[in-house]
């Protein structure tokens, strides 16, 4: 379940538990206000709710004079005299009073009865805050006169012990409703916050511990997180992050060691010439060349190794303008089988002179891709030239194939070298990397021409690598991205 999820969910029962708390005790209350009156209606005046009970009660004690004396008649007495009413019985024909009970002082004078007599003893009549019901009853041939009186103000004084109580009793509900619902929010929003908070506080200390691990420098933290929620994507991250944190230590590390390994190789590559052209130039001021013709030759290996440092030189600063990507670059569309054909005619004779013979199969297939054409020619001129530095035989052979698959087309160059032990393959294209450590032999390169290229492949949007060819010397591999015929069009 998601956080936002969670929080609408608290939201709806942030309203509903108080609400339905509320309804609870409100129901509650109506039930016992209920059963209270209920049980006062039929405790004390179940049997005298109205006049014509009253009337009835009173029939039964004039047929049953006996009964005047009884539990009965002492209920009704003390309910008249309880509620302020008053009960007269009258003979109808000699208007002669019979029974008085209950509060004698309502209707002292005759007021109400009198004017029931003028409604033939049958009738209500209110007169300021008393009232009077009336009723003839014919009883063994003889006609009374039952009369229940009531005082309105009266009965609300005789009445305030039950509505104080029942006051009472509303204001003990009211303060227990307040209590409830105050209780009923202070929990349910203890429970509520508990129910998102535990979903964020989790994922938050999980995070914390991996930001600790990370700034103590173990950068092979990761954070296993399995809850399909908001925090998935930050942990997610997190570890891609940290992930990448520690490629880029990884990298600065060995940018830090390419880059102490280039001041290294670069004082030792221009030390050797440097101390040719000192010794040379040394021998020269001393006399030691007295001939002219020892002094041509002095001045030869000067001049050799001065342009020796300057082709360093060059490729040093073409590696760094083509590493920062400040280097021209004018791409157009070249078909690659043909641009090596041409290459490869051109400087097959002059190869072939130093010891080196290159043989091709190029595919029948027109392979066109969109590069820069001097680039082209630099890739395979600076692995062929690798070749001839490293040719142990007299003569050396150096093989070209391509071969076109789909999208890309695929340049095999292979020798018959002394090849590169194993773990050196995936060094080849680093900067200054010779496969003899000790670089004792110059004239077998700098150590730039592999990299250059590296550069190049790379810009043209294509992959090489390195591998033990099948002659047993090595072989380079070149994939480059061909462009559709659709597109040329």
């Amino acid at each position: 379940m998601t956080i936002k999820q969670r929080l609408i969910i608290s939201n709806i029962l942030m309203i509903v538990i108080p609400v339905l708390i509320s309804a609870i005790i409100i129901g509650a209350g109506q039930y016992l206000s209920y059963q209270y009156w209920k049980n006062q209606y039929n405790s004390e005046s179940s049997i005298y709710d109205v006049p014509e009970k009253i009337t009835s009660v009173a029939t039964e004690l004039i047929q049953n004079p006996q009964k005047q004396k009884t539990t009965e008649k002492k209920q009704l007495e003390d309910y008249l005299q309880k509620h302020s009413m008053r009960l007269t019985v009258h003979d109808y024909n000699s208007r002669t009073l019979l029974l008085n009970m209950g509060k004698l002082d309502i209707d002292p004078n005759n007021k109400m009865i009198n004017a029931i007599w003028s409604l033939s003893g049958e009738g209500s009549i209110y007169l300021s805050e008393e009232d009077v019901y009336s009723k003839k009853v014919a009883i063994n041939n003889q006609t009374y006169v039952i009369s229940t009186f009531d005082s309105f103000h009266e009965n609300g004084n005789s009445d305030d012990g039950y509505y104080s109580q029942y006051q009472m009793l509303i204001t003990l509900f009211m303060i227990l409703f307040g209590i409830g619902i105050i209780v009923t929010i202070f929990f349910t929003n203890r429970f509520l916050t508990y129910f998102v908070f535990k979903r964020i506080s989790q994922p938050l200390d999980t995070l914390v511990v991996g930001v600790q691990q990370i700034r103590d420098g173990n950068l092979d933290t990761r954070i296993q997180y399995e809850s399909k929620d908001e925090f998935a994507a930050i942990c997610h991250d997190f570890n891609d992050m940290a992930l990448q944190l520690k490629q880029s230590m990884q990298l600065i590390q060995r940018q830090e060691e390419s880059r102490k390994e280039l001041l290294a190789s670069i004082s030792h590559d221009l030390r050797s010439p440097l101390t040719s052209i000192r010794a040379y130039s040394e021998g020269l001021l001393d006399g030691v060349a007295n001939t002219p013709e020892a002094q041509h030759k002095y001045i030869t290996m000067i001049q050799t190794k001065a342009r020796d440092i300057d082709r360093m030189v060059a490729k040093i600063f073409l590696f760094s303008k083509m590493d920062l990507g400040n280097y021209p670059y004018d791409p157009e569309l070249l078909d690659v089988n043909y641009e090596l054909e041409s290459l490869v005619k051109a400087t097959a004779e002059e190869y072939r002179s130093k010891g080196l013979y290159i043989t091709t199969s190029f595919s029948d297939q027109k392979a066109v891709i969109f590069a820069d054409q001097l680039q082209l020619d630099s890739i395979f001129t600076n692995i062929v030239e690798n070749s001839l530095n490293y040719k142990h035989k007299e003569r050396g052979w150096v093989h070209i194939q391509t071969r076109v698959d789909h999208d890309q087309i695929t340049i095999s160059i292979s020798d018959d070298g002394p090849g590169v032990p194993e773990q050196s393959l995936p060094q080849l294209f680093d900067l200054f990397y010779r496969s003899d450590p000790s670089r004792n032999n110059p004239n077998r390169g700098s150590g730039l021409g592999l990299a250059i290229t590296s550069k190049a492949v790379e810009r043209m949007g294509g992959t090489i690598k390195a591998m033990h060819a099948s002659s047993g010397g090595l072989q380079i591999i070149i994939e480059l991205p061909l462009i559709k015929q659709e597109d040329i069009r």
